[in-house]
């Protein structure tokens, strides 16, 4: 077991939320073995003994006057707004509407693919027992192939692009 896989399941291991004997032992095989772990395993539970054997707080009989009339004071003096505070808010508000309408106006031009000529590419045929595919074509026979393939270019019928149609 790690240290930081000690230290993020410690909680359930101190509360004893942890049930299966492996992991106990796991968790009981390392704070014998880590010093700084052994460390943090004692700190942390005298902590919170001292807090479960420490005895209730009862407040004085005048601490409930106290707190409410202190409540009061301080409601008192940041009740009020400062005029300047509104003014502001207005401004900021007034400010995020323009820019919004400003950026629902102003539309960028949207860039436009250029047009591209039709190029000649040749079909490809796969011929019988050979494991690669040749260029040829396109009105050539794909099973009888093509009688004249070192063939002029002319016989390539041009293949339109993409972009040709926008």
């Amino acid at each position: 077991m790690t240290c930081a896989e000690f230290l993020e399941r410690y909680t359930d291991f101190r509360d004893g939320l942890l049930t299966a004997p492996r992991e106990l032992r796991r968790f009981a095989r390392h704070v014998a073995q880590c010093a700084a772990c052994q460390r943090y395993d004692a700190a942390l539970r005298r902590g919170v003994s001292v807090l479960q054997a420490g005895a209730t707080i009862e407040p004085s009989p005048e601490f409930r006057r106290r707190l409410d009339a202190r409540l009061a004071r301080e409601r008192g003096a940041h009740g009020m707004v400062p005029a300047r505070a509104g003014i502001a808010a207005a401004l900021f508000v007034a400010a995020a509407l323009a820019l919004v309408a400003l950026e629902g106006v102003r539309r960028p031009p949207v860039a436009q693919a250029p047009v591209l000529p039709p190029v000649p590419f040749l079909k490809p045929v796969v011929h019988t027992g050979v494991p690669f595919v040749s260029f040829q074509d396109p009105r050539a026979s794909v099973f009888a192939g093509d009688p004249a393939p070192d063939s002029a270019p002319e016989r390539s019928t041009p293949v339109e692009p993409a972009s040709a149609g926008r």
